[in-house]
């Protein structure tokens, strides 16, 4: 595991002879410390409705420190190593007053906001000119002050273009020696040559990169020419996740697809919008919380089912500011079956699990010699439903094995319905679903062949639809499936579950927060957090474990959409 932190802590330099060069990752090769972060209380005097524009400066030079941020109370910077001892403040900038400004334009917001951090600056006639093309050398300027960095004015260029008489001279041997801008050729800089769209990608993502920065990684793509960004800069749409640049195009206003023309010569604006997205999403600071458990240290490699991802996200948002830029942040959790399995083979710390291990993990274990240790974190339950127009309300434990295991009933009449179909949807056998199956109604066999064969879903999405669809495809049949209660609420905002599927009750009881909890629902469940038996007392996932069941934990497993212990 300390390999494994090691590498993802590492945040690698981009390498290449010139701007248009392929972008690598370095891996496993330290970085002299650049960049620290400090952190200071909120001072008493800032007003509240101030809070969301303060930001840090130098005490001695009263300069706004653009990579600094407020959030819980304290107001957070980072800075280049070589200032780490100035003394820092929190004030709330003034906005530069733009004499082109034009209210009812959104790019202006933009400009407004990064002058008063000092990242953009008015021409001589205090113009703002988001429309403006920008030069590689004015370019430099944005990405140097975005930074915070000093002039270089002792480097030795190697470009016949650019003059040590020349006002970025010492901007562009900054970020030449950092390795964060290059030369169109060995001896050309190419200064008063607009930079395009892709050009200033690939410098902010070395700049992030030289500062240590991450940015979320994108999750959905709607980009129409993303096969024409050049191939030395691909990485670095990739890094940047959604903080690119693009135009909007299309005739679906809710989700039009964006256009990045990355050869297109970038603006003002443009710059603007890229920097001050990746201000606002990509900073990373460690909260009191995280302190207070050492995660701000190192935080456990975590895994889980795809119910209990919720729970990962709540953790990060808590203990982070930007916790989803976290090294170890992952992108998604495995299913049940497969997060166990790598829980097991030593992959991961711990898991966030809404079922107990099917019995082949349990078998597993066995055979690797290690014990799974369980610790309940919060209450769940294992939930059927079917459609609203079915005049069933309930099923009992023995209808439910009948139907599964025996395949006992063709239509509802048999179940206190009407002359309706039924038609039973199953897991498969990997899933955790199936493992709460196997808990409770299974009793060592197997679900019916021709249920396995004929109504499988694959996917804990594909069995709440499967079910909806039912009706549409058959008239006089209604659906039966199988989740977790707090999964089934939480995929309302995405598949309206509540209007279009229908909670059945089990022996009687209807599944609610107050029958999970108190246990009169028969099939309630606990949420656990999942260790090896024999982790560490000081090992991250064992404060995660202790972390979970703290009050500040159970307002994750709250927000997380999850029932919190009583």
């Amino acid at each position: 595991m300390k390999k494994i932190l090691l590498l993802m802590l590492c945040f690698c330099m981009l390498l290449g002879v010139t701007v248009h060069a392929e972008m690598e990752m370095c891996e496993g090769v330290p970085k002299p410390e650049r960049f620290v972060r400090l952190k200071i209380p909120f001072p008493d005097e800032l007003k509240d409705n101030d809070s969301w524009r303060t930001v840090a400066r130098y005490q001695d030079s009263k300069q706004a420190i653009p990579l600094s941020d407020c959030f819980d109370g304290s107001v957070y910077a980072i800075v280049p190593y070589e200032h780490k001892d100035r003394a820092i403040e929190a004030f709330v900038p003034d906005k530069i007053p733009f004499t082109d400004v034009d209210t009812s334009a959104y790019e202006f917001y933009v400009m407004d906001n990064l002058s008063r951090v000092g990242i953009i600056l008015g021409n001589e006639k205090g113009e703002a000119l988001p429309f403006a093309n920008v030069t590689r050398a004015e370019a430099v300027a944005m990405v140097m002050r975005f930074l915070g960095l000093s002039p270089a004015v002792n480097v030795q260029l190697p470009f016949a273009d650019v003059s040590r008489s020349d006002w970025f001279y010492g901007n562009v041997g900054a970020l030449y020696q950092s390795g964060i801008v290059k030369g169109d050729s060995d001896t050309t800089f190419s200064p008063h040559r607009n930079v395009t769209r892709e050009e200033i990608t690939v410098m902010t993502v070395r700049a992030l990169q030289y500062a240590d920065l991450r940015c979320p990684f994108r999750r959905e793509e709607n980009i129409a020419d993303l096969d024409s960004v050049s191939d030395w800069a691909k990485a670095a749409y990739e890094y940047i996740g959604v903080n690119y640049v693009s135009d909007a195009e299309g005739e679906n206003t809710d989700r039009p697809y964006r256009v990045l023309s990355p050869k297109k010569a970038a603006t003002r604006y443009d710059i603007a919008y890229m920097l001050d997205c990746t201000l606002k999403n990509c900073q990373l600071f460690a909260t009191d919380l995280a302190v207070a458990y050492g995660f701000d240290q190192a935080m456990p490699v975590i895994d889980g089912s795809t119910s209990t991802y919720p729970f990962t996200e709540q953790v990060y948002r808590a203990l982070f500011v930007n916790g989803n830029t976290h090294p170890l942040y992952p992108k998604k959790h495995s299913k049940s079956h497969a997060s166990y399995e790598r829980l097991i083979n030593g992959e991961v710390d711990m898991l966030f699990a809404s079922v107990y291990p099917a019995s082949d993990i349990l078998a597993l274990a066995a055979e690797k010699g290690v014990e799974l240790e369980l610790i309940p974190i919060a209450y769940d339950a294992m939930i059927f439903f079917t459609n609203p127009e079915n005049a069933v309300e309930g099923l009992t434990k023995q209808q439910i094995t009948d139907i599964y295991v025996n395949n006992q009933y063709e239509t509802w009449k048999d179940l206190g319905g009407d002359e309706f179909t039924l038609y039973p949807y199953c897991r498969n056998n990997d899933s955790g679903s199936h493992a709460q199956m196997e808990k409770h109604f299974l009793n060592g066999n197997q679900i019916h062949p021709d249920i396995q064969s004929e109504t499988i879903s694959t996917t804990m999405s594909n069995i709440l639809t499967d079910v909806m669809a039912v009706p549409n495809r058959d008239a006089k049949g209604y659906g039966l499936g199988y989740s977790i209660y707090y999964y089934f609420h939480n995929m309302d905002l995405f598949y309206d579950t509540k209007s279009n599927l229908k909670l059945l009750s089990i022996d009687g009881v209807y599944p609610t927060d107050e029958t999970i909890a108190d246990g009169t629902y028969p099939l309630s469940n606990n949420t656990y957090v999942v260790l090896l038996k024999d982790t560490p007392k000081d090992h991250p996932a064992r404060k995660m474990a202790e972390f979970m069941v703290s009050e500040a934990g159970q307002e994750c497993v709250e927000l997380a959409g999850y029932g919190k212990l009583r």
